[in-house]
């Protein structure tokens, strides 16, 4: 690759990582390349195609480093554990990057708009996986395992090697130092399940922000609540740059005086929407009761249900939303991911302390939620799993969760 059109990948990544797709033009990245227009339309037909080929690079060092760890643990037969480690501090380094979370981070706020090309972004982040389901079939084999390693295996261990859609939704990469710790824990939960994990220091937890702010649906006056529905009909369908002030008032029949006596600005209007979207979508979730011992029907039945409820159009919509907004909005976005997990993360977290004793349970809760949610795959596809097929994500989550690989 030239050295120019190389320079220009790295500008291209770097504006797009920072500002998203929409936010970022092909004038500027022409600008901040030192390059005309003309010379990037001779490489790249279009933005999209820029921005595919400006995530590769970076991409392909992820694949080297995962498939040099599957090489090392071939030559050194290294322990699982610390393969499994070392396969999830790449996918975390990688994705802290920006690498590996941009195509799901754009995708998820392109997937109302540009469906098939999301779609090609998360077909694209899955292949890069494979390097991960060779080695996790490795380990299958080595373990004396009959089933079968699937690409959803991989995806599922690079979900909790990210903490799900944490990282997409305002929260700050975990330091250096605490990713170590972190990625171990990733590695034990895989391979051994919440009944099974052993002994080992647990990840250090962070303040949730699901009850940092009450929801300020709730503290308006009964005239604007009809301003508030009309909001989240337009910031869902069109995000918070495209939608109109104007156009909302106008709907709402609420004058901008009064708007902004009560919100002050548009990006107070979305942060009230936002926060009043997530306690509802909570408030409509209905956990099953969890058994007294480790049942994997029931176990896949509480999973069934919290997939069916966090990957639903409202919630998918929500996340969706909030996740495009995530860079300029990290609180928000932060309260929206705690806010409508809260319901299923606690009645599990309790669980867990109850029968295994974890200290970390409210991770480990969390984290069941992920492989419930299928980490960020059906926010980018916009929607979870329906009929068979949900059953048979929820038996498998639930083994993986209880049991670890050889569930």
């Amino acid at each position: 690759m030239p050295p120019r059109v190389a320079h220009l990948l790295e500008v291209a990544r770097a504006e797009f990582v920072a500002e998203g797709f929409d936010g970022v033009s092909i004038d500027a990245i022409a600008r901040k390349g030192g390059v005309s227009k003309e010379t990037i339309y001779r490489h790249f037909p279009d933005k999209q195609a820029l921005f595919t080929a400006s995530l590769e690079e970076m991409a392909n060092h992820f694949t080297a480093r995962a498939e040099a760890i599957v090489r090392s643990g071939h030559a050194s037969a290294m322990p699982a554990a610390e393969e499994l480690a070392g396969l999830a501090e790449a996918i975390l380094d990688a994705a802290c990057g920006g690498g590996l979370l941009s195509p799901s981070w754009l995708a998820a706020g392109l997937g109302t708009r540009l469906p098939a090309f999301a779609a090609e972004l998360q077909a694209a982040q899955a292949a890069r996986m494979e390097p991960v389901r060779e080695a996790l079939a490795d380990i299958a084999r080595s373990k004396g395992l009959a089933r079968a390693i699937s690409i959803d295996d991989a995806l599922d261990f690079g979900s909790l090697s990210v903490e799900g859609s944490a990282l997409l939704m305002g929260f700050a990469p975990p330091p250096a130092e605490r990713r170590k710790v972190l990625v171990a824990r990733v590695a034990a939960l895989f391979e051994h399940g919440v009944l099974a994990l052993p002994p080992g220091t647990p990840v250090p937890e962070r303040a949730s922000e699901a009850a940092a702010k009450a929801p300020p649906g709730r503290e308006h006056p009964t005239h604007l609540r009809r301003l508030l529905e009309v909001a989240a009909e337009h910031f869902l369908r069109e995000g918070f740059e495209a939608a109109s002030l104007g156009e909302i008032g106008a709907e709402a029949k609420v004058g901008r005086g009064t708007l902004y006596r009560h919100f002050a600005s548009k990006a107070g209007l979305f942060d009230a929407v936002l926060r009043h979207l997530a306690a509802q979508v909570a408030e409509t979730a209905r956990p099953p009761e969890l058994p007294a011992s480790a049942d994997v029907r029931s176990m896949a039945d509480y999973l069934a249900q919290a997939t069916l409820h966090l990957t639903g159009p409202a919630s998918v919509a929500l996340h969706r939303v909030a996740i495009s907004a995530s860079r300029r909005e990290p609180a928000l976005a932060r309260t929206v991911h705690d806010t409508v997990r809260a319901p299923w993360v606690g009645p599990l977290a309790e669980w867990i302390t109850r029968l295994a004793g974890h200290p970390d349970a409210d991770w480990l809760a969390r984290q069941g939620v992920v492989l419930a949610m299928q980490g960020n795959r059906a926010i980018s596809a916009g929607g979870g799993p329906q009929g068979d097929a949900l059953s048979a994500h929820a038996l498998r989550a639930a083994k993986l969760f209880l049991h670890g690989l050889g569930g």
